[in-house]
């Protein structure tokens, strides 16, 4: 966790971890993964992903989106398509190409825009709200509690403060239902992921193993 900006160079571009098969492919990878997740320890986000990454191995596939959708304006938009769909219901790149359009307009080129759908629909394949390979269907997400946490975190850095750490739309992609925010935050305080201190109405949520206050 406490590996410096260049080390994750060194392993996606000199070590070839992803297996690129040309150099110019290493440098492009690293860049993009730079984009999305920054790589740079000094960077609070990335510290906090680094952080729950270690502590739930199943939840790391939903924790880089959350910070993926933080970072990357093209797939926040294609959340659009998703975001209401019940589960068993059917997803195609044209519906996530169609909710990027709406918020981009002219701006894509229409070859742009349908490498978008595609590539958004893998990546919500990945973590968890869609199933299946040429056909895609909405499936239902079970957050755990380090999800929780880290999506509560990201909340905090964003301004929210109390139950506002969950008003936002990371906990629109973990599914959380309105009003059941306490109920989710108390989930992640159980397993020792935040502090939670609830006095009548007041709500106090702090994050001491990542510095952090709400």
């Amino acid at each position: 966790m406490d590996a410096p900006a260049e080390r994750y160079r060194e392993a996606v571009v000199d070590g070839n971890v992803l297996g690129r098969p040309t150099q110019a492919g290493r440098l492009r990878s690293f860049r993009h993964l730079r984009e999305l997740y920054f790589l740079d320890p000094g960077c609070t986000e990335f510290t906090a992903l680094r952080h729950f990454w270690d502590l739930d191995r199943s939840s790391r596939p939903l924790l880089a989106g959350l910070l993926a959708f933080t970072r990357d304006e093209v797939f926040r938009a294609s959340f659009g398509a998703i975001a209401d769909l019940p589960a068993g219901a059917s997803v195609s790149s044209a519906d996530l190409t169609e909710a990027i359009t709406a918020q981009f307009g002219s701006e894509l080129s229409e070859s742009t825009l349908g490498k978008t759908g595609r590539n958004t629909g893998a990546c919500w394949t990945q973590t968890g709200h869609l199933a299946g390979r040429a056909k895609k269907i909405r499936t239902a997400l079970n957050a755990q509690p380090a999800a929780i946490a880290y999506a509560a975190y990201l909340g905090h850095l964003a301004g929210g403060r109390g139950l506002g750490v969950l008003d936002n739309p990371w906990s629109q992609i973990l599914e959380i239902a309105p009003g059941r925010s306490l109920d989710a935050l108390r989930y992640a305080h159980t397993q020792g992921l935040l502090d939670l201190l609830v006095a009548g109405n007041v709500v106090d949520v702090s994050f001491p193993a990542l510095g952090g206050v709400a």
